[in-house]
């Protein structure tokens, strides 16, 4: 009866432990990743169920790629934070003006800097 107790225990606490939230990340591609995840950017821009497998928004698998060569005289990374602020300056063809509003003004500076460094480690 004890031996049973006390795997109930173990395994109670292993189940909490997994369903504790992340610690923030302190590396800023890790954070990005992490903003990512917490905006629920994978929504839009990779395909689900919810979407018949088609992402709603362009995908991002080599964005930090692509967003180099985007738009001509802009870097990615501005592209990339232009993207997020002002979601209609412009908008990838083929893909609807979906993007979210006031995302922008809803997240830090620091929280949009790792985004934006995380989106460019895709490559």
């Amino acid at each position: 009866m004890r031996k049973a107790a006390l795997v109930a225990i173990l395994a109670a606490t292993a189940l909490a432990a997994s369903c504790a939230p992340e610690p923030p990340a302190t590396d800023p591609v890790a954070r990005g990743r992490q903003v990512y995840r917490d905006l629920n950017c994978a929504s839009c821009h990779e395909g689900s169920l919810l979407n018949f497998f088609r992402p709603v928004g362009p995908p991002l698998e080599h964005v930090g790629t692509v967003a180099e060569t985007r738009r001509p005289g802009v870097t990615g990374a501005e592209y990339l934070r232009q993207s997020v602020t002002d979601p209609g300056a412009f908008v990838v063809p083929g893909y609807p003006d979906s993007m979210p509003r006031g995302l922008g003004e809803r997240i830090s500076k620091e929280d949009l800097d790792a985004l934006v460094g995380y989106l460019l480690s895709l490559r």
